[in-house]
């Protein structure tokens, strides 16, 4: 990874809502450990870039104190200028490289590093995880992604041939070197187009793929001097070395044996032989797993593996899922839809009317005490009936969000749905709509986009306007826009549409 490319080309500013520590904190907890409180933990995140990711969890963390390093001096003034834009105080930003940081930058309760491992050299890789360990409160939590085979396998195959294409040109502008990288992939997909091998539909695949991503994404992942993926286990090892433990990954759920049919659970136990991490190798090798979003410890710190019902019970929950049945109160079959059009299906009343119930308050997380009572409420459950039903309730949940169909929270949410007389969004998101950016970050760290007329009208709420005075500024901007004159004799019904769109989608700030 060399620090000019990144001066000179910056990764893309994301926001990466798995690394919030409310995830984090989530899944270990789902494990058995015990993390820092996330509302007033020390935060870091190495190689941060702009620190957009940081930012954005910090309007959800105002009590927490945030800190990001990066070696590229670019990325991070810009970051500096983004925090001084909006008045953030509880993020600090550091120009440093990995081998300068010493014991003076103290402890942190979570430690967030996306996007770096795989694209330093195996010296670099040690010193980051050697970081981890120094700086790692002693029941913290870390989060480290990195590229992992056989997945990237494949995708090596396309970095070969552009890193082959581009070799003599080293000398060449990156990003003149860029077209040249997409160009050869371009001919040699146009002229295998018509085959039927598997080489030609990857061909076919890839080129598709990156003609939707960035240039930046490019450069980074195929055309950069390092990018080692490795496999699970040698990564397990790595770790070991500086007395880290693996908790889980991100993504655990939709790998989970419980889920799959009994004759695979049965074959792959013939692999697995009661060895967790053999189980995790070869769920790589089955799902021909390209990357991995892991989540560590401290080697001392006590993790089970076995999760069971009642864990549920310690959450906050929501889901999105969405059905057009009515036969919620009986035992057939009830389909609800996610947003990608996946079906779940679902047959135990509790469970339908515990979705139903959430769906209705979704952005919302309803802690399971509360979920339950309203279930009982609306299925007439008796209260020596309770126990028995708590308990079907929370194993149907936790087969739910082993299918990724609902999702949970240890804390309650940090933003409200309700539109206040003053409502208000983050000031960074009203930063992000002044600089023109397409994709807006909300309180849960999602990128999400917006109408145009909520664009115009979202750095107006600032809390310090009623609804009536953003009526009259709603008015305004439809008479200088002649794009919204339509609009012009709709403007309470417009304000309430636009009001309604961003408590949905950007969320509001809590008020005060």
């Amino acid at each position: 990874m060399s620090q000019n490319c990144y001066d000179e080309i910056p990764y893309p500013s994301l926001t990466y809502a798995d690394t919030h520590p409310d995830q984090l904190a989530s899944l270990a907890t789902l494990f058995a450990i015990e993390p820092p409180v996330v509302k007033t933990a020390r935060i870091l995140e190495l190689g941060c870039g702009d620190g957009t990711n940081l930012i954005a969890i910090a309007q959800t963390l105002p009590d927490a104190s945030l800190y990001g390093i990066d070696a590229s001096a670019k990325q991070i003034k810009a970051g500096q200028e983004v925090l001084s834009a909006i008045n953030c105080q509880n993020v600090t930003l550091f120009q440093l490289d990995f081998e300068a940081i010493d014991q003076s930058l103290g402890w942190f309760d979570y430690i967030i590093v996306h996007g770096v491992y795989s694209w330093i050299s195996q010296p670099l890789q040690d010193k980051l995880l050697a970081l981890i360990k120094q700086h790692l409160t002693n029941n913290g939590v870390a989060y480290i992604s990195y590229n992992t085979l056989p997945g990237w396998h494949l995708d090596n195959i396309m970095r070969d041939m552009m890193m082959y294409h581009c070799q003599q040109n080293l000398e060449t502008p990156l990003r003149l070197r860029i077209m040249k990288a997409k160009g050869i992939l371009r001919f040699i997909a146009h002229l295998r187009q018509s085959g039927k091998g598997s080489y030609d539909i990857l061909l076919q695949e890839k080129w598709q793929q990156l003609q939707g991503v960035l240039d930046n994404y490019i450069y980074h992942d195929f055309l950069e001097q390092d990018n080692n993926p490795i496999y699970f286990h040698q990564f397990i090892s790595q770790i070991k070395q500086y007395d880290l433990n693996y908790v889980t990954d991100i993504e655990f759920c939709r790998y989970v044996m419980d889920i799959y049919p009994p004759d695979l659970v049965a074959t792959f136990d013939e692999f697995f032989q009661d060895d967790f991490f053999k189980q995790e190798q070869y769920m790589d090798f089955f799902f021909n797993r390209s990357l991995r979003r892991s989540l560590l410890c401290h080697k001392n710190i006590e993790i089970n593996r076995t999760i069971h019902w009642q864990n549920i019970t310690k959450y906050y929950l929501a889901t999105n899922l969405q059905t057009e049945a009515t036969n919620l109160r009986n035992d057939e079959v009830c389909q609800f839809k996610k947003p990608n059009a996946e079906v779940v299906t679902v047959t135990s009343p509790i469970a339908k009317i515990g979705i139903a119930y959430l769906a209705t308050h979704y952005p919302n997380y309803i802690n399971f005490e509360r979920l339950f009572r309203q279930v009982c409420k609306k299925l007439s459950i008796s209260r020596p009936n309770y126990a028995q039903q708590k308990q079907l309730l929370a194993q149907e949940l936790l087969q739910l969000y082993y299918s990724e169909a609902i999702k949970i929270n240890v804390n309650p949410p940090r933003f409200q749905t309700k539109i206040s007389n003053c409502p208000i969004v983050s000031s960074f998101s009203q930063w992000q709509v002044l600089q023109g950016e397409q994709n807006i970050a909300n309180l849960i760290c999602e990128l999400v986009e917006i109408s145009q007329i909520a664009r115009l009208l979202l750095p107006h709420i600032n809390g310090k306007n009623t609804q009536k005075n953003l009526l009259v500024i709603l008015e305004g901007l439809v008479k200088t826009n002649k794009q919204l004159e339509l609009l012009e004799n709709n403007s309470k019904v417009i304000l309430k549409q636009i009001l309604a769109e961003l408590s949905d989608k950007i969320l509001l700030m809590p008020s005060k």
